[in-house]
């Protein structure tokens, strides 16, 4: 039985910002396992310290999982650099059901597009940004934080701010109309149908796929609808259509996921232009997998 007055009972301040400080971890590292390892790290702190000390829980739990967050950031570097093909972040999967959010709702925002954008950003820009426009978090506290004046945590959030807003999709689609281009993406790539595939993509539509050197995947963007049409029919061909798939949402965007049945083989995530698919993110590394559980509706028969 949990102590009430521990650190971990469900009532105490490090368990009422949980998801807080994993949505923070998430989006400054892009993958799930090291968010964990994160936000355990910082509850072993948050039970060591003097917590009637603490004026500010929220604000001080997110000073501590942001400054292991940085440090993780530079161990990672090397391997990043040497990371082989591109680099996606670990996808979260939730049901198909997600339900519409304004364009600027940045604080449920965990879209590859914003993900990559946050990427390209130092880590000190990304933190800013992070704490202050997606968090609400004080640039005097934000300063504390990453050890720099409030004029330069401000700097920092507005260079950030510039370029996410430049590589956020301009267009959206109803949440139906998603979940249909989706099945019908889905449908298509498992038959091999060319035309069912063109016609649901945009003239200059980009495949982004992510291998991690250990599957299959291509080594740079495929740029256009017939490569990646090709690109499709000859994955088909080669390998046969995936024992069960299922549309779902990735990261808060329309998507569908492919399983052999006892694991994921593939999670796609669209992004739309005017009615028709104009982005896919293709993750296939297992190791950026192993986090996702098969749902009941992939354990059971053949899509």
């Amino acid at each position: 039985m949990i102590d009430p007055g521990s650190a971990a009972a469900p009532s105490s301040p490090f368990e009422q910002h949980r998801d807080f400080l994993q949505a923070l971890a998430y989006r400054l590292l892009g993958t799930v396992s090291d968010a964990e390892d994160i936000v355990q790290e910082t509850y072993l702190r948050w039970a060591k310290s003097e917590r009637t000390a603490i004026t500010e829980p929220r604000a001080y739990l997110a000073r501590i999982t942001t400054r292991l967050c940085l440090d993780h950031i530079k161990s990672a570097r090397v391997r990043r650099e040497t990371y082989i093909g591109q680099w996606l972040p670990e996808p979260l999967v939730q049901a198909a059901d997600f339900t519409e959010k304004p364009a600027d709702d940045l604080a449920h925002d965990i879209s590859y597009a914003l993900m990559l954008a946050l990427e390209r950003l130092t880590p000190l820009e990304r933190a800013a940004f992070l704490l202050h426009d997606v968090f609400g978090l004080p640039f005097g506290e934000i300063a504390g934080t990453l050890n720099r004046t409030s004029a330069t945590c401000r700097q920092l959030a507005t260079r950030a701010r510039t370029h996410v807003r430049a590589a956020r999709p301009r267009f959206t689609v109803p949440v139906t109309d998603g979940e249909r281009l989706a099945a019908q993406f889905m449908h298509a790539t498992q038959t091999g149908d060319v035309a069912g595939l063109t016609s649901l993509l945009t003239e200059d539509a980009v495949l982004h796929s992510d291998g991690g050197g250990i599957v299959r995947a291509a080594l740079r963007p495929i740029l256009g609808r017939n490569r990646i049409t090709r690109f499709f029919v000859g994955i088909l061909a080669k390998n046969g259509p995936a024992a069960r798939s299922e549309v779902a949402a990735i990261n808060g965007q329309p998507g569908f996921i492919k399983s052999d049945g006892t694991s994921f083989i593939g999670v796609f995530t669209l992004e739309f232009s005017e009615g028709k698919i104009s982005a896919i993110y293709l993750m296939r590394n297992p190791e950026k997998l192993r986090h996702l559980a098969i749902p009941p509706a992939l354990d059971s028969s053949p899509a």
